[in-house]
């Protein structure tokens, strides 16, 4: 039973780091739907856009988790498109509120007030009240089961939450928590759902296998075969009125194919570095005949993570070598394609609390050879690979099965690691086998990537804590702290914001003064669209799809 349970949590684990009726009305009423399409298009045909999805979807409800999706993330990144928030990010970064107007904070940080918007009514034409948002985050921990705390921390320190009239929530926490408001950006899994779609228990009905029950823009025909899933307008939308009239997606399991479909018309839009290697999106833009666009904002950064206990790879004079090894700049330019960015600090600095004075390892050959040199790594024997105390600077650099890109980065890297006299043995697996391989310590070198959206910097922080870790990267890097993983639990309940910061600051300092990782570059979220659709505006989180940011010609 211990094994069964540490796989399951390792499944959860890379969920997130690859990273949401009893007296109501029917939610596929059809009728209202086509009154709703019809009233919205007076003066414009009505549009209909095909997607791709890697995978099938087998719940509507905002948590997904290994429990109620055995084929993949299912909704999760789609889920902006059915599902309100209480909170969100604006378009310039500002939060605001979503589904509550305003809020307010007690002193102690522990207990939040949410005032919610009146006359707002889910997808099948009930009133949301503030009852419905109570239930919802009181369900959060109970459907997330054994995976609680694999989504960010606030889930785990939910004490109760009351509806105390009909348009008032107050959420009580356990501790003060400082990304409180920006976990509850996230729908998955604080998506507010239709209360009369909760058991008793909070458990989730099995209405959400064939209905989505939110408030947002869209929401599901109920009608999927396992391969085509078909979506139509929410005819009660409290917001502005998207102008996409209904959208299907359809099952592609192959990237190449998504393109493919692109190319001849059964797809219209594809979003996500996930499914679009770089490599694809230069040859779409290259074209001429198809839309593409990048997110300005950074969406993760993509690293190097060491074996701290290797004993090669534990020494901070290898790492800095490894650091200055690496052109950064060539790998976005010539591997990427510009695409993305160079990232000389583990975090972009436009983050919350990451704006910091780092050490920056500058790419120099020459220096890193004469670091080697001086803490003694010599090739002895003339075959290239130095050593030292009979150890061979040689390891497994182990990588996710992915796109052509990424092998030729890890090509790349180990090409010129060979030059300063390190060999790496470049080895790529399965999602599953290669975060086994991790756990298990089987490695000298990886490639890993931050959980992005707003799950940064928090959530990752928060990993650096081996108690509560299902990150076997990040949770090395307590022993380099003063005071280990206490100043993790301080920073998670601290509530004065120059306390919060200055805690950030020995994080990330430590992290870059000691090299513990090397970050090569931050991601930027793609989308490729044909002549249906005339633009996209990205969300604050770009890991969502936001189908209703989609611009008709």
């Amino acid at each position: 039973m211990k094994i069964k349970k540490i796989i399951t949590l390792l499944i959860a684990a890379i969920m997130v780091f690859t990273l949401g009726a009893c007296g109501k009305t029917s939610n596929s009423n059809a009728g209202e739907k086509e009154a709703n399409s019809e009233s919205n298009n007076d003066t414009a045909k009505a549009i209909h856009i095909n997607l791709p999805e890697s995978w099938k979807f087998e719940s509507f409800y905002t948590i997904i988790t290994p429990a109620n999706s055995s084929s993949g993330y299912g909704i999760t990144y789609y889920l902006t498109s059915f599902y309100d928030t209480l909170v969100q990010y604006d378009e310039n970064g500002k939060l605001t509120g979503s589904l509550a107007e305003k809020w307010s904070v007690s002193e102690d940080g522990k207990v939040y007030t949410f005032n919610i918007r009146k006359g707002i009514k889910f997808s099948d034409g009930s009133d949301l009240t503030a009852e419905d948002v109570a239930k919802s985050l009181k369900a959060s921990p109970v459907n997330l089961g054994q995976y609680n705390g694999s989504y960010g921390k606030l889930s785990t320190i939910i004490q109760d939450v009351k509806a105390t009239d009909d348009h008032t929530v107050e959420l009580y926490l356990t501790q003060p928590y400082y990304s409180t408001l920006r976990d509850l950006c996230l729908a998955n899994p604080f998506g507010i759902v239709s209360g009369e779609q909760l058991n008793d228990d909070l458990t989730v009905k099995g209405s959400f296998s064939t209905a989505t029950y939110g408030t947002g823009p869209y929401m599901y025909q109920g009608d999927g075969d396992g391969q085509t899933y078909n979506f139509v307008k929410n005819p009660y939308y409290w917001g502005e009125a998207p102008q996409v009239d209904s959208f299907s997606i359809k099952v592609l399991a192959d990237n190449d194919a998504k393109i493919l479909a692109l190319k001849n018309g059964e797809i219209d839009f594809i979003s996500g570095i996930s499914k679009i290697s770089s490599e694809s999106y230069e040859e779409m833009k290259n074209s001429g005949s198809f839309g593409a666009k990048a997110d300005d904002n950074a969406t993760q950064t993509y690293y190097i993570g060491y074996n701290l206990s290797d004993t090669v790879f534990g020494d901070k004079t290898v790492r800095e070598a490894i650091s200055m090894a690496i052109d950064k700049q060539n790998i976005v330019d010539n591997i990427y394609g510009g695409l993305y960015e160079k990232a000389d600090t583990f975090f972009s600095k436009v983050l919350p609390y990451c704006d910091v004075e780092q050490t920056v390892y500058d790419f120099d050959l020459d220096k890193a050879k004469a670091l080697l040199d001086k803490a003694g790594y010599k090739d002895n024997d003339g075959d290239g690979i130095r050593e030292k105390n009979g150890s061979k600077m040689a390891a497994d650099f182990l990588y996710q099965t992915g796109s052509a890109s990424d092998d030729n980065m890890v090509v790349y890297i180990c090409d010129q690691l060979k030059k300063i006299g390190i060999q790496l043995t470049p080895k790529s697996a399965p999602m599953m086998d290669w975060y086994a391989m991790i756990t298990g310590g089987k490695y000298g070198l990886t490639v890993f990537k931050t959980q992005g959206g707003y799950y940064d910097p928090s959530n990752v922080i928060s990993n650096i804590d081996p108690a509560m870790s299902m990150d076997p990267i990040m949770s090395q890097i307590s022993g380099f702290l003063p005071g280990k993983a206490q100043l993790i639990s301080e920073v998670n309940s601290a509530t004065d914001e120059k306390r919060i910061q200055d805690i950030y600051n020995t994080i990330l300092t430590a992290m870059a003064d000691n090299c513990l990782n090397t970050p090569i570059y931050y991601t930027h979220q793609v989308v490729l669209y044909n002549d249906k659709i005339a633009d996209y505006e990205f969300t604050r989180d770009a890991n969502f799809t936001a189908i209703q940011n989609i611009k008709r010609r």
